[in-house]
């Protein structure tokens, strides 16, 4: 076991050190040299890193495996909204890496190229936005239009979705109002419309996941990681505290697909997102390595346990379908 040890360590450096080379990397004129405030390298160090609080579990384990490989790396990780978290990224040279759902902005790129660097992402995972409800609520399919009226305030009854129902008005809860899961949803969802006045936020994924279970009439939303770390949605099996709807595809209104390993992998679940790591670190260090690692066969294991979708797996399916 340690020689194999041994020998993933030498592999991983060494593809570090050969996609560095081929990328040129342009902290410094010469790749030999090290500047004088750099004191960790692709194996060894300390840094500080940002990520979105929506995946915390994923990141979680990213880091603690990592860690158990290389001992002398430690990595501060500060989970945060999107928008605090882009904030803390772009005005902290010292924070190395962003783990964001989505791509960078065309004015957040211009930042790197002030810097003289090249907007670095390295896409690691697509992940899911799941809906969830009480256990006594029985409507547990939702099409695609439905979802868009509640996020509108057009449908703010359960009765106006299923008449029988005996839950009443319904409150729609998130994790926070800076967070990567409403601006997606607006970006998917809203075309310009306000959110409803009966949404609210509250402070994180397992807050949204708490209310919920105490509170019959509720709908939340939550990336689907969370899910995971609390049972194994990879199998199809949710925890027994809430219920996860399904979603129909906007072109299938008859067909509906839960946020799970057979829907994710055939990008049928209507509400995927992207997973990124922004690198804005000037030589090949800590950060390059992580990222690296991540991107590995073994990081990659860690996300499908996680219960997202790696990238290997999706890379074969995008070819044949380019927008979720």
């Amino acid at each position: 076991m340690r020689m194999a040890g041994i020998w993933f360590r030498r592999r991983l450096v060494l593809s570090i050190t050969l996609i560095v080379a081929i990328s040129g990397s342009i902290a410094c004129k010469n790749k030999h040299e090290k500047p004088s405030s750099q004191s960790d390298n692709p194996s060894s160090g300390h840094i500080e890193i940002v990520a979105d609080e929506s995946f915390a579990p994923l990141l979680q384990d990213e880091i603690t495996n990592f860690s158990q490989i290389y001992k002398d790396t430690k990595i501060d990780v500060r989970f945060l909204p999107e928008l605090k978290m882009t904030t803390e990224f772009f005005g902290h040279e010292n924070v190395r890496l962003m783990v964001i759902a989505r791509r960078l902005y065309e004015d957040e790129k211009l930042y790197f190229e002030k810097m003289g660097l090249p907007p670095r992402e390295t896409k690691i995972a697509i992940d899911a936005v799941a809906f969830i409800i009480h256990p006594s609520n029985v409507d547990t399919q939702l099409t695609y239009e439905q979802v868009q009226g509640i996020m509108s305030g057009k449908i703010n009854s359960w009765k106006e979705i299923n008449a029988k129902s005996p839950l009443s008005k319904i409150s729609l809860v998130f994790d926070n109002q800076q967070s990567s899961t409403i601006r997606f949803l607006n970006d998917k969802l809203m075309e310009g419309q306000p959110l409803t006045k009966q949404a609210f936020a509250v402070k994180s994924n397992p807050e949204v996941i708490n209310y919920v279970e105490n509170n019959p009439s509720s709908i939340g939303v939550v990336g689907v990681g969370w899910l995971s770390k609390m049972d194994n949605s990879m199998i199809g099996k949710f925890p027994a505290e809430i219920r996860v709807v399904a979603i129909s595809a906007k072109a299938k209104p008859d067909t509906y697909y839960l946020p799970e390993k057979r829907f994710l992998y055939s990008l049928q679940y209507p509400f995927l997102r992207e997973l990124f790591i922004i690198s804005q670190e000037k030589h090949s260090g800590l950060g390059t390595g992580f990222a690296t690692y991540v991107a590995s066969d073994e990081g990659q294991r860690i996300v499908q346990r996680s219960g997202l979708l790696p990238i290997d797996k999706a890379v074969r399916i995008i070819e044949l379908k380019d927008k979720f």
